[in-house]
């Protein structure tokens, strides 16, 4: 693979796809259109070009736009589009261009990559060639984002470094420009509305990119078409972010505070509670209750084991006095003058669990399957209890 493949790819993996590039570029239209409006097919000059994808946005909204690059890799795609562009050093081609001669020069991330001194030569070259009221554009990765300056920028091998905001929105005004704005960029959309931010979001969240747009003097009635547009405030710094965290962390705290205070008051109410008068006299009588409470509990269940144990020996109790010849018939004889009493006898015997159950006397056995002292038994006691049931 050519050194000149290389930094092909190297772009299209770490800095986007074209689509992705177009839609970050979309940002600088409005600074654009006063010159189309002024003018027909205002030049504008792109130094470092690369895959030509602001060339291309440029010229769809009514631009001159011609670029120039050192890469041929990069210069491919360009050339694929119908593109105006070159391979040529950016210093020389701006030396070559007559003054006051171009609306527009702009360098996306190509600050960073250079020397200062070629740098300071490159900002004082545009300043000669714009028109009077033209802008210079230049983009690079924003170091105030601490993820990318102390990651992502150094992930580019030919990265000079990295470029303070300030220091750049100075240069053009050292080098004659009337004004110069910094842009913040590519923040996510959702963190720019939070209200409070996470630790993460302060260390990740500003604006990864910025810009500087630097404006030559010109007609007063044609830089107040671009007021608005200075005046604007773009992305997230630093500083904005670390408030917010900060705002967020002293609501936290003063949410625990205000919690901690009301467990306090609870405490103290419960301490004046436990310390009144009141408290102390009733003590015997809560004690008693909590004892009376407990023993009706165990009455209940002593109660409950109790009659299912008389219950089941009762039921013995009958049938064996049932087997008995004697016992049997002073029970018929008993039940004979006592029909109520006779019924009540007769359902608990039939009673579910009874050792004669329903199903004994009605369904269960048959003749077979007793002995003749048995199918005696059986007979009397169910003729004697079907005649009083």
């Amino acid at each position: 693979m050519t050194d000149n493949a290389f930094y092909r790819e190297f772009e299209a993996n770490f800095r986007g796809t074209r689509e992705e590039i177009v839609g970050r570029l979309r940002v600088y239209l409005p600074f654009l259109r006063p010159f189309t409006e002024a003018a027909e097919g205002p030049g504008l000059v792109d130094l470092g070009c690369g895959r030509g994808e602001w060339l291309e946005l440029a010229a769809e909204n009514g631009m001159r736009a011609e670029g120039v690059d050192l890469d041929d890799g990069m210069l491919q795609d360009c050339f694929a589009r119908g593109l105006s562009a070159r391979n040529m050093d950016a210093i020389a081609f701006l030396r070559s261009l007559p003054d006051a001669s171009r609306a527009v020069v702009s360098g996306f991330h190509i600050a960073e990559h250079l020397p200062f001194e070629v740098l300071q030569a490159l900002i004082a070259e545009a300043h000669r060639v714009l028109q009077p009221g033209g802008l210079l554009i230049l983009e690079t990765p924003n170091a105030e984002n601490l993820d990318v300056g102390t990651l992502a920028f150094h992930m580019d091998p030919t990265h000079n470094k990295p470029l303070p905001p300030g220091l750049l929105s100075f240069l053009p005004r050292y080098h004659g420009f009337a004004r110069a704005k910094v842009l913040r960029l590519q923040e996510k959309k959702p963190l720019a509305a939070a209200e409070t931010v996470r630790l993460i979001d302060v260390f990740r969240g500003v604006s990864p990119d910025y810009a500087v747009i630097a404006q030559k003097a010109g007609e007063a009635a044609f830089l107040a078409q671009f007021d608005a547009l200075f005046a604007a405030d773009y992305g997230l710094t630093l500083d904005t972010l670390s408030e917010r965290f900060e705002r967020g962390f002293q609501q936290q705290i003063r949410l625990i505070e205000e919690q901690l205070r009301e467990l306090s008051d609870i405490q103290q109410r419960l301490a004046a509670v436990y310390e009144s008068t009141s408290w102390r006299v009733t003590k015997p009588l809560r004690a008693a209750s909590s004892i009376a409470a407990d023993m009706r509990e165990r009455a209940a269940g002593a109660r409950s084991a109790l009659g299912a144990s008389a219950r089941k020996t009762a039921r013995r109790v009958a049938m064996l006095a049932a087997a008995q010849p004697l016992v049997r018939e002073a029970g018929k004889r008993v039940l004979g003058r006592f029909p109520d009493a006779a019924a009540r006898m007769r359902g608990f015997l039939l009673s579910s669990g009874g050792a004669l159950s329903n199903q004994h006397f009605q369904h269960g056995l048959s003749a077979s399957q007793l002995s003749p002292r048995a199918r005696l038994l059986y007979r009397d006691l169910s003729e004697r209890l079907g005649k009083n049931g």
